[in-house]
């Protein structure tokens, strides 16, 4: 694996603050964050506004603690300091174009809004962005990497480039299997894969209420799946199989922005950063 330089990209921050307030996923409370303008070179960074000291998460794979339904990230040394549900921002940041970020969180997650990642996209658009001097590090996959759970997995392959080819299939009726591409350089990630929601099934509600998860999911946030149809009206007809590729797209950015070709069938946020601590393994000898 290599790093790159690219020459004619400057890193990018935001100009101007924005505050972003809603209800939160799993916790169903109150959120509130911050986005800052970052120096050259930070990469995002988390920090919790609420806790007695400014603890500074990066985001990176091994500040993951939780994975359970979503990403977590946090310190593992103050336990709680950690920012739960990153990663439809994550995403939205990635698509955004911006390389370095600080984000201020007044609890233990960030807010859902839609369930997708465009509100976060439009805001940060909306804020307009700031080139600064050093040139966009982006890293090259040279060999193949892979990870794999059971009928599960997701491997990234060399490639000029950067694009995921997501196989989903469920034994739902309503869901069934499914197959989408979305190659970063010839599609519009705003329209194509941000707008994609977050999805769950109404026989599940109950269950994950009693471990404490999705206690501010609604019809406004995600789309419910029932028995025969869905709740809700879809924004795709392959909307679920969108929203996957959404995910993975914000769990891979915990290395920053990389070149290859991801293939997954059925795989979720563990696999995603099981697949990301593998890469950056590799980025890690490269530097040594």
């Amino acid at each position: 694996m290599t790093d790159l330089y690219i020459e004619n990209e400057a890193q990018q921050t935001l100009k101007k603050e924005i505050v972003v307030e809603g209800i939160s996923l799993h916790s169903g409370e109150d959120a509130k964050i911050r986005l800052m303008p970052a120096a050259e070179n930070t990469g995002i960074v988390f920090y919790r506004a609420d806790l007695n000291q400014k603890i500074k998460v990066k985001a990176k794979p091994a500040s993951v603690v939780n994975l359970i339904r979503n990403t977590t990230i946090g310190s593992h040394k103050i336990k709680e300091a950690k920012i739960s549900t990153i990663e439809h921002l994550m995403a939205a940041i990635w698509g955004s174009g911006i390389d370095n970020l600080e984000i201020e969180v007044s609890g233990p997650e960030i807010p859902v809004i839609d369930g997708s990642a465009f509100p976060y996209y439009q805001e940060l658009i909306k804020s307009g962005l700031r080139k600064q001097q050093a040139p966009r590090k982006v890293y090259q996959i040279e060999e193949t990497i892979f990870a794999r759970e059971e009928d599960s997995y997701i491997a990234i392959l060399p490639y000029d480039g950067f694009k995921i080819s997501y196989t989903l299939d469920y034994d739902h009726p309503v869901i069934g299997s499914s197959y989408f591409e979305f190659e970063a350089e010839k599609m519009d990630f705003a329209e194509e894969i941000s707008k994609a929601r977050t999805f769950g099934f109404a026989s599940e509600v109950e269950k994950l209420h009693e471990q404490g998860l999705a206690l501010g999911g609604s019809l406004d946030n995600a789309v419910l799946i029932e028995a025969d149809k869905t709740v809700n009206p879809l924004r795709f007809e392959n909307e679920f199989v969108r929203h996957k590729i959404l995910d993975v797209v914000g769990d891979m950015f915990l290395n920053g922005r990389i070149r290859g070709h991801i293939m997954a069938v059925k795989s979720g946020h563990r696999l995603h950063v099981k697949l990301a601590e593998k890469i950056r393994e590799k980025m890690l000898e490269e530097e040594n």
